[in-house]
Formats: C-alpha cells, structure tokens, sequence
C-alpha cells in the first residue's frame, strides 16, 4: 500500500527544509518541530506555520482589529474588495499587518508578518 504525503509536507521535503521522514507526520506537527528544531518564535522571521496555524493566528490578530470571524472561516488574502465570501473571509496583506501591530500593542506579544502571510492562501 502506498502512502499518500501531503503536498505541503512534500513541498518542504522538496525544498530541504525538513527531512524525508517528515512525509508521515501532520502539517502542525512537522511546523512545531521544524521551529523547535531551529528554535524559533513567532516573532521570527523564518518561522514556518502550517496552513491551519497561519489560519488561527490570522483569525486571532484580525480579533484584536473587530473583525471576529468563526472558526470554521477561512481567510484568503486578496488585494481587492475584502469583506466575507461565503465560507471565506477575504483580507488584503494591510489589514493583516494591521492587525499583527494591534495585537503586538494589546498584547505584547511579537508575531512577524512575513512567515504569516507566506502561510496564507
């Protein structure tokens, strides 16, 4: 029987940044131990998020801006009209940003914008 890998997985097994043995594990878990493994943050400028955590946490950062979305919602950036889109919520990479400072304010917690928005559709 063969094994189907995700394409994400594959993608950074292509690309070198994780081993070969990673075509097993979920997308979160192999995002948890790449940043373990080259001890990164959030803050970060090379943290890698899986397509599902780069979700959350743009879910989160766009809360702290008013625009509270369930959790079933996803965000696909766009850089025209944005606004919700049936089971979508369209954001322009501005008003990630945006929101990324606000929860840096509220919070005091440092996310870099970059490895978020590489991680969004």
């Amino acid at each position: 029987m063969t094994a189907i890998t995700d394409p994400w997985v594959a993608r950074l097994v292509h690309r070198g940044l994780v081993p070969d043995r990673a075509r097993t594990l979920d997308r979160a878990d192999v995002a948890r131990r790449y940043n373990r493994v080259h001890d990164l943050a959030p803050a970060d400028p090379d943290y890698l998020y899986s397509p599902g955590m780069a979700q959350d946490a743009a879910r989160a950062a766009l809360s702290m801006v008013g625009i509270d979305l369930t959790d079933g919602t996803r965000i696909v950036l766009t850089d025209g009209v944005a606004g919700p889109r049936c089971w979508s919520h369209l954001a322009n990479p501005c008003q990630i940003e945006a929101a990324i400072e606000e929860h840096r304010l509220t919070t005091g917690e440092v996310l870099a914008v970059e490895p978020l928005l590489e991680a969004l559709p």
